[in-house]
């Protein structure tokens, strides 16, 4: 009965609030002023675009590739999390994103999740995709944009996440992923995947694959949830940083507070460690499947650990000698 009212709370909130934002900014936003969080489901990347969208002046749009709220999505995209590779030329999906950037793509799904007083003030988008960590890199060298953030959580802590949630996308659908086409030796490897946790494990090393092989220095902001966690005024401040924004009270008041997104049960609700909970969730068999899945990847800075070898995520694709 929550869920379904809470529900019920956003779709009127977004009606709202895209009613009076297509009302009050007709003109649009610079595209190049727009802040763009990346990540997977369950990384994190909500709570920081909370975060950021505590600002004055700022608001959220959120998950505007969804293809199931987002109908214009499945004409440019013909597949789920898509990939481009950065030197293809894309037209049309440069239009598409820079009508999103300038916040001429606005329906009651993508307001859901910002408040009215946001929408009236607003001055900056903050962007939030979770379908788009495949196009990250085209994005950030092929249109004129600040920073973009990727936001990585354990894939352990994401898997368990998905499991409890019944979410399963297939490992036809995976193998298939355009991207393995570039890599047919890890599609060959992947073929005998067949338990949930390994095709999610799978799905979660192709989001993160891409991004992490772009050339170095990575044209975009990675950030660790377990960071922000343990140290977040420091990551805070890192992220700040890059955008050339001053770090002000309200966003460290809000990065104590849990995501919108976050469920009841969930370790922060609690008040226990938000970084353990997949050791109680996940059996040790379903652990080891998962990190096996990550190995055939070479994304072996996470393990057993709760924390991933920073060092080693952060310098992941200088490891490769054509950093692709």
């Amino acid at each position: 009965m929550h869920k379904q009212l809470r529900k019920i709370r956003l779709i009127i909130k977004g009606v709202i609030n895209s009613f009076l934002f297509k009302l009050m900014h007709s003109e649009g936003f610079d595209s190049k002023q727009a802040i763009l969080i990346f990540g997977s489901i369950r990384s994190g990347s909500t709570w920081l675009a909370e975060v950021l969208s505590s600002i004055e002046g700022h608001v959220q749009v959120f998950e505007p590739l969804h293809p199931g709220h987002v109908p214009v999505i499945k004409r440019v995209f013909n597949y789920p999390n898509p990939y481009i590779p950065v030197t293809e030329s894309w037209p049309e999906g440069h239009s598409l994103i820079k009508r999103i950037l300038s916040g001429k793509l606005i329906n009651s799904w993508v307001m859901s999740q910002a408040s009215i007083r946001d929408v009236l003030k607003a001055k900056r988008l903050v962007i939030k995709f979770v379908r788009g960590n495949l196009l990250l890199e085209w994005v950030a060298v092929n249109m004129k944009v600040m920073t973009p953030i990727l936001v990585i959580r354990h894939p352990c802590a994401i898997v368990a996440s998905q499991l409890s949630k019944g979410w399963n996308s297939g490992i036809k659908r995976q193998l298939n992923h355009p991207y393995l086409d570039r890599y047919p030796e890890i599609r060959e490897r992947c073929a005998d995947l067949s338990e949930p946790e390994e095709v999610a494990a799978l799905t979660w090393c192709i989001r993160y694959h891409a991004p992490l092989m772009a050339q170095h220095p990575y044209p975009f902001l990675l950030v660790s949830y377990e960071k922000l966690v343990r140290d977040g005024r420091q990551e805070l401040e890192r992220i700040f940083k890059a955008l050339d924004i001053p770090l002000g009270r309200e966003a460290i008041s809000h990065l104590y507070k849990p995501s919108d997104t976050v469920v009841e049960n969930s370790q922060i609700v609690m008040g226990r460690d938000p970084l353990a909970g997949w050791k109680e969730k996940l059996s040790q068999v379903q652990i080891d499947n998962i990190l096996a899945v990550l190995k055939i990847f070479d994304l072996d800075f996470y393990s057993e650990k709760l924390e991933p070898d920073y060092e080693k995520m952060m310098s992941y694709g200088t490891r490769f000698s054509n950093g692709r």
